[in-house]
Order: structure tokens, then C-alpha cells, then sequence
């Protein structure tokens, strides 16, 4: 049985320099940790060696990753977190799987759900208790939610697992572990994240002077990401997390910013949080990304070490626009598929010229084959996993 964790929503945040303390004083994790790189808010970095205990040095890694993930616990969100972590574990026993030493669910729910015993949960109290059901944007939980997982982890310093935190969507399928960067790009970068074409601060000047004042810089500062799929060591989440957190409450409170900024003004909070923490990012484009690939928008894996299936694959006859084939996680949304995940039909085998995607998208051979691959391995993952029982509500 995982452990249950919960937080308190209306304890006064802890300071970052206590939890910063905290992990430079108390740490010793068994044999997957190796060193954290701890700082003040200001920036100003102390390295600290963790302490290992006698043999479990010669085990340990240096680079170690522990993944993140939050979410409310809905069917539709559980169904597909129980893919991605069964791939996650898929991946862990691969040639460098074993710098992926832990992943951790962040639960904004009121209650316990049905994953408690399967995946290693933090509850944190919701904002929004109405989304145990449903809300309208329960998102706008997640940068109070990772915060309420840090002022936990102040208390409990062994809660972080890793060197690397990694921020992750429900909706991944780990295909290989993930590189960590190289030292040029450490040098030159305290985050890693994706560079999506629909976060675009400039675009939003007056918008971004609400939450960037000009006094923090010009609004090209502001990446155009999310906390998903983001990469920093722990010190810089816990720098940038109370600013997130705070910018997101902001947008929520704010009418005419929630509608200018749409269903992505939670990502948009995130990036305003890392310039204003002046968190340099590296963002490599689609196809050199280390993070995701996204189908049928890209054509196959690339460099990322994992599929986002959040766009639709659903093919089409391209004669008389016939139904050949789908998978849309929208269609995965109850209770029962989320308890007993069943087994993904693969696409038929490939014609050429015959079919296209919804959006218009002609189905080539390089992208059906990345497809065939990524249903494979939620496949290969799906066979991993046991029927579970419903939480009592």
C-alpha cells in the first residue's frame, strides 16, 4: 500500500529558506540520492553534499530524478496517470531507467481516491473541493497543491527523492528514460521545459504587465512554456513555486485576465513565476526536444524520450471521410476503464495515400508507425496493471 501524505490549505506557507534548510540539514534517502544544489530566494547558490549512509554511496547515483505528477482524481485523469505510471515503471528498467528513482502523484482532492494503493500519493487540500466531482478548471489547483507538497517535504525532507524534479501531464507514455542536460546546458540554465506554440507572452503585453511588472524586465523574458513537462533541480521549484502559486490566484481573481488567457492561463501564471525568478530556460524546439512528441502533429518519437497523446489520432478514409480507426483520450472517462484499464486496438495496417487524421492531416508511414509504437507501449504497460477496487466515498 502506497503511503498516504496530506497537506493543510490553511497553514501559513512554510518559508522557502526553512524547507531549504531542511534539506541541507536532515537529508540522508537511502541509496538513491545524490546531491541537491540548495540556494535563497534571492538566488544566491550554497552546494551541499548530502550525507550518505556507509555502503550506500558506492549505489548511488549523482543524477537522480524523481517525477511529479498532480491531478483530482478523476476517472478520466486516473485512467490515463495509471498508463503513464506503468510505462514510467516500463522505462525504469531500461539502460539508464535506474536515475528515475521515484514518482510521486500530487492529489488536490478532499478525500482519498482509488490510486492510493497503487501509486506513491501526496493528498493536498483542494482550493476547489467541488472538483472531487467537477469544476470548470480544477488546474488552477496545481501550483497551491505543489506547494502545500513542499511544505510537507520541510517537515519530511526524505518526501524528495532526487536531485532533478520532473514535472509531468497524466497523458505521457515513457518511452525511454530521460537525458538529464549536459553540463554546457547546466552552465547555461536552471530549467528545462517545452516550448508550446500556443503560450505566446508577447502576444498579451497588457496582460503580462498585470502579473510582470516593467520594473521585472520586458515581457520577452517570459517563456513561452508550463509546468509540464519541466525539469529543475528542487531548490528552483521551491523558489518558483510560491510565485506560481500566487500569480495563478491572481489570474483566478481577475475576470478579464481569466478570459484573455483561456484554458492555458494556468501555464501562463508558470512561466511569469520562473522570469520573475529569473530561471533561464532552455527550450529545444519539437524534433530536438528531450521531453515530448506529440502525434499526429509530429511525425515520430524524435529525441523525446515520451508521447503526449493529448491531440486526437483518429483516421479517416480520405475518399468519403469514413470512421478506420481511433484513439482519443476523451473517450476514456469513466469510473470502470479507469479501474480496470482495458487494452488499446491497434491501427490497421498501413495503406498508403488512403487515410488522413480528423484535422486533415494526411496518415504518412512514419507517423502510423510512431503511433503503432506508442499504442504498443500504453499496451505493454496496461498488461501490468491489476483491476482495482473503488475508494469508498
Amino acid at each position: 500500500m502506497a503511503p498516504l501524505r496530506t497537506g493543510q490549505k490553511g497553514r501559513k506557507p512554510v518559508p522557502s529558506r526553512r524547507l531549504l534548510a531542511a534539506l541541507a540539514g536532515g537529508v540522508c534517502i537511502g541509496w538513491f540520492v545524490g546531491y541537491i544544489i540548495l540556494g535563497s530566494k534571492s538566488g544566491s547558490a550554497v552546494g551541499v553534499q548530502q550525507g550518505l549512509g556507509r555502503g550506500a554511496a558506492a549505489a548511488a547515483l549523482p543524477d537522480t530524478i524523481h517525477t511529479l505528477c498532480t491531478g483530482n482524481g478523476s476517472p478520466y485523469q486516473n485512467y490515463q496517470l495509471r498508463i503513464a505510471y506503468a510505462t514510467y515503471r516500463l522505462v525504469q528498467r531500461m539502460p539508464g531507467g535506474e536515475r528515475h528513482v521515484a514518482f510521486t502523484r500530487i492529489l488536490h482532492r478532499t478525500k482519498p481516491d482509488a490510486l492510493m494503493g497503487e501509486i506513491e500519493t501526496f493528498r493536498a487540500d483542494p482550493l476547489q473541493p467541488k472538483c472531487d466531482d467537477w469544476c470548470e478548471y480544477p488546474v488552477s489547483d496545481r501550483g497551491n497543491a505543489v506547494r502545500q507538497f513542499f511544505d510537507a517535504a520541510a517537515k519530511d525532507p526524505s518526501m524528495i527523492k532526487g536531485e532533478w524534479l520532473y514535472m509531468i501531464e497524466s497523458d505521457y507514455v515513457f518511452m525511454k528514460p530521460l537525458p538529464l542536460p549536459d553540463a554546457q546546458s547546466q552552465a547555461a540554465h536552471k530549467a528545462w521545459g517545452y516550448p508550446f506554440d500556443y503560450i505566446n507572452p508577447k502576444a498579451f503585453p497588457q496582460a503580462m504587465r498585470k502579473l510582470y511588472p516593467v520594473a521585472a524586465g520586458p515581457v520577452e523574458d517570459i517563456p513561452g512554456t508550463g509546468p509540464a513537462p519541466m525539469l529543475m533541480r528542487a531548490v528552483d521549484w521551491i523558489r518558483v513555486t510560491p510565485d506560481w502559486e500566487r500569480l495563478t490566484a491572481q489570474v483566478e481573481a481577475d475576470e478579464a485576465l481569466k478570459k484573455q488567457l483561456g484554458w492555458v492561463r494556468e501555464m501562463y501564471a508558470f512561466s511569469v513565476a520562473l522570469a520573475l525568478n529569473k530561471l533561464k530556460v532552455e527550450l529545444k524546439p519539437p524534433g530536438q526536444t528531450q521531453f515530448i512528441a506529440q502525434l499526429p502533429i509530429d511525425n515520430s518519437l524524435g529525441q523525446a524520450h515520451a508521447f503526449h497523446y493529448t491531440q486526437c489520432t483518429i483516421y479517416k478514409t480520405l475518399a468519403d471521410n469514413k470512421d478506420v480507426w481511433a484513439y482519443d483520450k476523451r473517450f476514456h472517462t469513466s469510473l470502470e476503464e479507469s479501474l480496470k484499464v482495458p487494452p488499446i486496438p491497434l491501427p490497421p495496417t498501413f495503406q498508403e495515400g488512403k487515410w488522413k487524421f480528423i484535422e486533415g492531416k494526411p496518415v504518412n508511414k512514419e507517423v502510423h508507425a510512431a503511433i503503432e509504437q506508442m499504442i504498443g507501449q500504453m499496451n505493454a504497460g496496461i498488461a501490468m496493471l491489476q483491476p482495482i477496487a473503488q475508494a469508498r466515498r
